[in-house]
């Protein structure tokens, strides 16, 4: 109904192995994935720019829309079972959820969580030099805009906002921090966690770069802090969400998969990344990935299997994907074993 570009593992994995695990999305080549009795989930990342006025102009039919294009794949049975949103401040963004029709919903931390606790590492210095015309001096306007929807039950939920005064510039409005939902899926023998996150922009804060890559620096150690002291290494996790890499060599290594995600499985993905130099041609993920801020990373449990098959952007560039959004949001597939 609404051109999906969807690819059948075998003919994404001769694709994306190297620039989508390059982009954050930690793959393995879907060919060599035995998915004989192994469950399946899809997940999809979605900023969906909810930004409030006079932030953005009215917002509302685009959110709406985004809403019933979610409902029209679920009417032929490809909606995602999964959908991390980010930026979903404004009521019309959090009614995604239900003209999309997904029965569990996760909210992620609110503004008096971000001002009632988090440690921080940032220095005096910084901290002294925080800017009201940047907004960092204003409180929280704004929650995180973070929303986990889920047709699987999700049997638990956890939420950390960033400390206080760990943001720079216009960023700092908001409560951003991390969102982690176990999820049980069917057949599965445990639940696994599904993660979301929204991290401080570069040059939108309105900030010198330095200033903002390192309020960036310190939002990623507490999110993969948070990770590591909820999430089990028995449990297998998808983390998702704006991470806000871009291209800035710092930031790239910063969010190395193996950083981000703690434990074999991450790091093993990251090798195998190196060894397959292969091109990207799907022009909507080639969109993703040379914008690099969209990225899903992930890490099996121990004794467990997660496996990457299918990847596609539901709403593309030919289908308006931009006039919906400033962000193309895509679904991966993962198989558990």
């Amino acid at each position: 109904m609404f051109g999906v570009r969807l690819m059948s593992a075998a003919a994404f994995s001769s694709l994306i192995v190297s620039h989508l695990a390059g982009a954050g999305v930690p793959t393995r080549t879907a060919a060599s994935a035995d998915t004989r009795d192994s469950r399946q989930i899809s997940i999809m990342t979605y900023n969906v720019a909810g930004l409030p006025f006079p932030v953005a102009l009215d917002r509302t039919a685009h959110l709406q829309e985004i809403g019933t294009r979610l409902a029209g794949l679920r009417q032929e049975g490809r909606q995602p079972h999964v959908v991390l949103l980010q930026e979903a401040f404004t009521p019309e963004a959090k009614s995604i959820a239900a003209l999309a029709g997904y029965r569990y919903v996760a909210h992620g931390p609110g503004e008096a969580e971000a001002l009632s606790g988090g440690t921080t590492t940032m220095p005096l210095a910084y901290r002294s030099a925080d800017s009201w015309r940047k907004g960092e001096t204003e409180g929280k306007w704004a929650d995180s805009g973070l929303i986990v929807l889920s047709d699987y039950p999700i049997v638990h939920v956890a939420r950390r906002a960033f400390a206080a005064d760990a943001c720079a510039g216009f960023d700092c409005l908001a409560a951003k921090g991390v969102l982690l939902a176990w999820i049980k899926v069917p057949g599965a023998t445990a639940p696994m966690v599904v993660g979301d996150t929204h991290l401080n922009s570069r040059a939108a804060t309105g900030v010198p770069a330095a200033r903002a890559d390192a309020a960036y620096a310190e939002q990623l150690r507490e999110a993969r802090e948070f990770v590591a002291a909820q999430v089990s290494p028995r449990t297998s996790i998808v983390f998702g969400g704006d991470f806000n890499v871009g291209h800035d060599p710092r930031r790239v290594a910063l969010a190395a998969p193996a950083r981000v995600l703690a434990g074999a499985g991450a790091e093993a993905t990251d090798r195998f990344q190196s060894t397959h130099p292969l091109g990207l041609t799907d022009h909507d993920m080639q969109a993703v990935v040379t914008r690099g801020k969209d990225k899903q990373f992930y890490r099996p449990g121990a004794g467990q299997t997660l496996r990457l098959g299918t990847v596609f952007v539901p709403f593309g560039i030919a289908q308006g994907g931009f006039r919906l959004s400033d962000h193309l949001g895509y679904v991966a597939s993962y198989a558990i074993r």
